[in-house]
């Protein structure tokens, strides 16, 4: 099955909560059928080789598989983006959640408009 041939990939995460792990199912639709991708197995490689990637996918494709994380409530740990020093652990007090930290965002711009107008003698503090 080729890639110019299939429909796009469909991806769905759901969150299992009594045990935190989360299911993912990637489906694409080929002549007509559906096609689904199988489990992933582990193979031993020599040490120092990386081995095959166990998956590729165009960009559009894995912004669908963020945003189904992000729908099962999956975030950016505080390094996300910088190579080499992501976390593997978080912890509900070491991450600032997106609506908290855009809301110190907001606070702070505020501050730095009234600064701004009260410098511009627009009005007094």
């Amino acid at each position: 099955m080729t890639e110019q041939t299939c429909g796009p990939l469909r991806v769905s995460c759901q969150l299992l909560p009594w045990s935190r792990n989360i299911d993912l199912r990637l489906a694409r639709r080929h002549a007509g059928k559906l096609h689904t991708a199988l489990p992933l197995h582990f193979a031993e490689v020599p040490e120092g080789q990386p081995g095959a990637p166990a998956l590729t996918m165009p960009y559009e494709d894995a912004q669908q598989l963020m945003d189904e994380l992000w729908h099962c409530g999956l975030r950016p740990t505080g390094n996300a983006g910088i190579s080499g020093s992501a976390s593997n652990t978080s912890s509900s007090t070491g991450n600032i959640s997106s609506s908290a930290a855009l809301a110190a965002t907001e606070r702070h711009l505020k501050d730095m408009r009234d600064m701004a107008f009260c410098l511009l003698g627009a009005y007094k503090v």
